[in-house]
């Protein structure tokens, strides 16, 4: 089990990252994900592909945003005329639009509800996520693992998209990186090392709590 002093020193250095170069507003920078169904191996190689898509002037400033994003329900094939989407996944289901800077509610967020904050339906064990690139024989590969305890799907799709666009807007995953992603029940340190971890407040328990809700592996050939 991750001690506390390891998952606050964890959740500071990214707060530290941020403020050292912060964003112009923060608040107000976000992507917008719209969603007419969830399928969770179409969501992370799409949430892969956006990040890889995004120009360093647009990615680095929401990476000092905390990558903020928020998942409204609709369908994009039904929106695409009235809105310009950067990213849409090979099968239509999910658009994403660039990271946004605005002073009031953009209009796609107030058209659409929020996606339904539903129970985690039941998931892969793994899901592979290939490089877009040819790898080359020393390129790394990188595991991502995902709790499913105590996760609503809001949680999951927020765990899962910051983990993996943090994860290229970095450079720990690029065009040529394969990624595995891992659904398992609680995450070990021995699983480690992690490169990064995510860590949110516990909303069960009364003190302040952390728990670690997703890491990031990165790993090289050995050779």
């Amino acid at each position: 089990m991750f001690t506390q002093r390891y998952l606050r020193e964890h959740a500071e250095r990214r707060v530290r990252a941020a403020r050292a170069n912060p964003a112009p507003d923060p608040d107000r920078t976000a992507v917008t994900v719209v969603l007419r169904r969830f399928a969770p191996t179409t969501f992370a190689r799409s949430a892969v592909g956006y990040a890889l898509d995004l120009p360093d002037t647009l990615g680095e400033p929401w990476l000092r945003a905390y990558t903020r994003t928020v998942f409204l329900s609709g369908n994009p094939d039904n929106l695409r005329r009235r809105f310009a989407f950067h990213h849409v996944s090979a099968d239509g289901t999910m658009a994403w639009t660039l990271p946004e800077q605005t002073g009031e509610t953009p209009p796609l967020r107030r058209l659409l509800r929020l996606f339904p904050a539903a129970a985690l339906p039941p998931l892969p064990a793994r899901i592979e996520i290939p490089p877009r690139a040819p790898a080359a024989l020393d390129a790394p590969t990188a595991r991502l693992d995902v709790v499913t305890t105590r996760v609503s799907l809001a949680d999951y799709l927020v765990h899962v998209h910051h983990a993996l666009a943090e994860a290229v807007l970095t450079g720990l995953i690029g065009t040529d990186t394969a990624v595995v992603l891992r659904h398992l029940p609680r995450l070990d340190p021995a699983e480690g090392p992690y490169t990064t971890l995510r860590a949110v407040p516990d909303r069960d328990a009364p003190d302040g709590r952390l728990r670690a809700c997703a890491g990031v592996a990165v790993a090289r050939p050995r050779g």
